[in-house]
């Protein structure tokens, strides 16, 4: 799964200045790195104002990444993977995150899930090792998962097994920059533009008044990019590929979103599926989801109206289309 670690170079059409400067009067850019990414927030204001506004966005990262990281000794997520028996007691934002993962693993039948660290470590073992996973090995990661795995209860968490684990890389830098996106529009600022990389939100508009155009890349086609998506307030991308994070094994090359029903990179037909909608996390999960359904089915999905959300879909061989939300606004 999008385990997400970065998966997907956006370039962001508008950003011309150095990361680390400030462009006069109008327009400011600060960088952070935090969640194993490096994030950019742009910000239409003049540098004074600017300043404790980038301090504040710092803090809020900094914060939900000590709740979210699947590595710092001490966060939420470390804690619940560390725990043999019984149950650990964590930050309510921590357990509405692992709630709504939970409610799109049942949505999705199973195709995205944060029960995936133990299929992460065995793939990570096995290009240390050199060599595949082998059948047993596989059977049990794919035991350790499951939306059963883990139980809430109020601001408990509890799971079946001690060697169930659960790795937010599929969905918290989502989470993450819903959180961030709600703090910077009560800033009173004209707009602004948060990345994450893989992960594109953006509020009010640029600073002559027009739409934020995202470019999005194709790692297959002819051309580098497979066309520019404008985006509105409030709207996030998430994008999920499969070229740009992968494990090297005897030669070959296995990218690391993972089906969960075989334990092996998902073959769907696609090298790439970027989602947008109002919500980070959804953005997030359901990019990996619908990577892993492939295009007929993840359109099927996509018509029952279980979540409100559009997608860009590129094939193997370099074919894109969209939904029906964006036949007037994406731009081939």
């Amino acid at each position: 799964m999008k385990r997400k670690l970065l998966c997907l170079f956006l370039c962001v059409a508008f950003l011309c200045a150095p990361l680390s400067s400030c462009a006069p009067k109008t327009e400011c850019t600060e960088t952070f790195f935090f969640m194993d990414t490096l994030i950019t927030v742009t910000l239409y204001t003049d540098p004074t104002s600017a300043a404790p506004i980038f301090d504040n966005s710092r803090s809020i990262l900094r914060e939900l990444d000590a709740l979210w990281s699947r590595t710092e000794e001490g966060s939420d997520i470390w804690r619940i993977n560390e725990v043999n028996e019984g149950s650990v007691t964590v930050d309510l934002r921590t357990v509405d995150l692992i709630a709504k993962a939970q409610e799109i693993t049942a949505l999705t039948n199973g195709v995205f899930d944060i029960t995936v660290a133990p299929l992460v470590e065995l793939w990570q073992n096995a290009e240390a090792k050199g060599c595949l996973p082998d059948a047993s090995e596989l059977s049990t990661a794919l035991s350790l998962m499951g939306g059963e795995q883990i139980t809430l209860k109020g601001s408990s968490v509890s799971k079946q097994s001690g060697e169930v684990a659960i790795d937010l890389g599929g969905i918290g830098k989502g989470a993450a920059i819903s959180c961030l996106l709600s703090y910077l529009q009560d800033c009173d600022l004209p707009g602004g533009l948060v990345s994450f990389g893989s992960n594109v939100a953006v509020f009010g508009s640029k600073s002559d008044g027009t739409d934020f155009q995202i470019a999005l890349r194709n790692p297959v086609g002819d051309s580098p990019y497979a066309g520019k998506l404008p985006m509105r307030e409030g709207e996030i991308l998430s994008v999920s590929g499969d070229y740009e994070r992968y494990y090297t094994i005897d030669g070959e090359r296995y990218h690391h979103i993972f089906d969960p029903k075989t334990g092996y990179p998902a073959r769907s037909g696609l090298c790439s599926v970027a989602v947008l909608c109002a919500d980070g996390a959804l953005a997030d999960a359901l990019s990996t989801a619908l990577f892993v359904m492939g295009e007929e089915t993840a359109r099927a999905f996509y018509d029952s109206g279980v979540y409100d959300f559009e997608a860009v879909f590129i094939s193997s061989d370099g074919h894109v289309s969209v939904t029906e939300g964006l036949e007037e606004r994406f731009i081939p």
